[in-house]
């Protein structure tokens, strides 16, 4: 979403408004500094030396990133970056990524340019949302080797693109390389490319294991009453839930295995929160059982209890290189204590429980809904004890 008022909900979910939280800090607001077509580049001002290198090496550096492709118009948008915007980008969508300026380009030039790319290995950490992935990505960056791509809507397009029945099966397949191999690239050779997907971006974990040989999978999750909490913490967040349902209501019903015209109010959090978990943990469980190796859980409370064993052991899965002269408790002191998504916020496990306890009594009838629902959706299914392939060997 684009940001244009300081009044509107913060998109983090902090339950503040956007001048109060992310939007505190000023930063330079993107523009469009050329277009790009196989015929050659149409500038609007003159490309700086920093932007023509990273034009000529694109195959090889990350130093413009995909923020959005349009697949139905035809267009790509870059955003330059430097390893420091990938550090400081909490989000990767085009309205809150951390960029200082836009290159588009049309898809053929795009894909000319892909095509040049030599895929490298690639990890990707999948959520529920509410459940610590921002934590996890920021604390694998700050140990370890990585280049943290965070919630990039990429990862939307990709998927609205590979769902759409008009595209061929061997189109899906080459954009699904392209995508893949733009998201590869890396500053050095020590780095490896660490994607925490938008919760959206859930069903590529089955693309994923029907096309992507060799990209470990990490899946984290919280347990159903904690995301009903998240999702009942501030009036956008009752508003995220009812969009998600809204915008995923089909695929929703079809997993699940309810009609296509099963529907519920717009303002029945406890049962749209159920649903839209539901349909996260049966795509886990869809991903699991097709290829258990290549899949991995991590419940938060798990991490919260263990975080440096954690981190240490979804970096080994991924095989990241640790950063020499570094400890996991030097990397992570300024991680913990702060609220992840905006550190100038304190933060702890015990405000968490605190929040979350407060907001479950307040809301005994919503949460006795989704208890309900969510059992007899998922059915042996329900993480009683959480998920299979658990990273810490619960």
């Amino acid at each position: 979403m684009d940001i244009e008022s300081s009044e509107m909900p913060c998109p983090c979910g902090s339950g503040l408004v956007y001048g109060a939280c992310c939007g505190k800090a000023e930063r330079s607001q993107p523009h469009i500094v050329a277009a790009i077509t196989t015929e050659g580049v149409v500038a609007d001002e003159p490309l700086t030396a920093q932007l023509q290198e990273a034009l000529e090496h694109i195959d090889a550096s990350p130093a413009l990133f995909p923020a959005r492709v349009n697949f139905a118009e035809y267009q790509s948008y870059f955003i330059m970056m430097s390893p420091q915007t990938y550090r400081d980008s909490v989000f990767m969508d085009p309205g809150r990524i951390k960029g200082s300026c836009i290159i588009q380009t049309d898809l053929a030039w795009l894909r000319s340019a892909c095509d040049k790319i030599a895929g490298q290995q690639t990890a990707f950490i999948f959520h529920t949302a509410f459940c610590g992935s921002t934590l996890m990505s920021q604390a694998l960056d700050a140990a370890y080797h990585t280049l943290p791509i965070r919630e990039p809507e990429l990862l939307g397009n990709l998927l609205a693109y590979l769902r759409n029945p008009a595209n061929s099966p061997q189109d899906k397949d080459a954009w699904y390389r392209r995508v893949m191999a733009l998201l590869s690239r890396r500053f050095d050779a020590q780095q490896m490319a660490v994607v925490k997907a938008n919760d959206y971006a859930n069903p590529l974990m089955l693309a994923m294991i029907e096309r992507h040989a060799d990209a470990p999978l990490l899946f984290m999750h919280t347990p159903l009453q904690e995301f009903l909490a998240g999702c009942l913490k501030a009036n956008n967040r009752k508003q995220w839930i009812a969009q998600r349902y809204a915008a995923l209501r089909q695929p929703i019903n079809q997993l699940l295995g309810l009609g296509p015209d099963f529907t519920v109010a717009e303002d029945a959090y406890g049962e749209l929160a159920a649903l839209y978990w539901s349909y996260n943990i049966a795509l886990f469980h869809k991903a699991y059982r097709s290829m258990p190796a290549r899949v991995r859980s991590l419940e938060f409370n798990h991490m919260l209890a263990n975080p440096y064993t954690a981190v240490a052991r979804c970096a080994d899965w991924f095989g990241l290189m640790p950063i020499e002269g570094t400890t996991l408790e030097q990397a992570m002191a300024p991680l913990l204590g702060v609220y992840s998504k905006n550190s100038k916020f304190t933060y702890s496990p015990q405000q968490r429980d605190g929040e979350i306890t407060a907001l479950l009594s307040a809301h005994q009838a919503e949460l006795a809904a989704a208890e309900e629902l969510a059992r007899k959706l998922l059915a042996a299914d329900y993480p009683e004890d959480g998920l299979p392939g658990d990273l810490l060997g619960y």
